[in-house]
C-alpha cells in the first residue's frame, strides 16, 4: 500500500463543472494526502485523458485513443505537489485541459508518478456538444 492517497475517498477526481460542452474548456480536480507517519518530499502526478468510444467507464482489455497525457502536455507546474508532512492533505490540483470532442473520457490520475509508488484512480465524464442558440438538435 502506498502512503500517499487521494484525500476525497469518495470522489476522488472532479471536473469544475458538471457539464461539459465539446467547447469547454475545464479543470481536473484532486487531492493528494499523506497518511505515513513521515514526511514526504516534493513529487509530480500524472494524468491521462482518454477518449472512450465504448461508453463510461470503458473496458481496460480495449485501447483508447489519449487526448493528453500530463508527462507530454500542459505545463508541468499543475502537476507539481509540495512537501507532504505527515497526515497532511495537499493543495487542490486543478490543471486545466480541452476542450475535446463531443464523447466520453476517462480522466485517470496516478499519485506521485514519478515515484513509482503513487495510487491511481479514473472517474469518467461526458462531454456533450453544444447546441448554438436558435439551432435544435437533431
Amino acid at each position: 500500500m502506498t502512503d500517499i492517497v487521494f484525500a476525497n475517498v469518495s470522489n476522488p477526481i472532479t471536473p469544475d463543472i458538471s457539464i461539459i460542452h465539446d467547447d469547454d474548456s475545464f479543470r481536473v480536480q484532486w487531492s493528494a494526502r499523506n497518511i505515513s507517519n513521515h514526511d514526504i518530499s516534493a513529487f509530480v502526478d500524472r494524468l491521462v485523458i482518454q477518449s472512450i468510444p465504448e461508453g463510461c467507464p470503458g473496458s481496460d482489455s480495449v485501447d483508447h485513443d489519449t487526448v493528453f497525457d500530463s508527462d507530454v502536455d500542459g505545463a508541468a507546474s499543475d502537476f507539481a505537489e509540495p512537501d507532504l508532512p505527515a497526515g497532511t492533505a495537499g493543495p487542490l490540483m486543478n490543471p486545466s485541459v480541452g476542450p475535446f470532442a463531443a464523447g466520453d473520457y476517462r480522466l485517470t490520475v496516478t499519485l506521485a508518478n514519478d515515484l513509482g509508488v503513487g495510487f491511481t484512480t479514473f472517474d469518467c465524464v461526458t462531454i456533450v456538444a453544444r447546441v448554438a442558440a436558435g439551432a435544435t438538435a437533431g
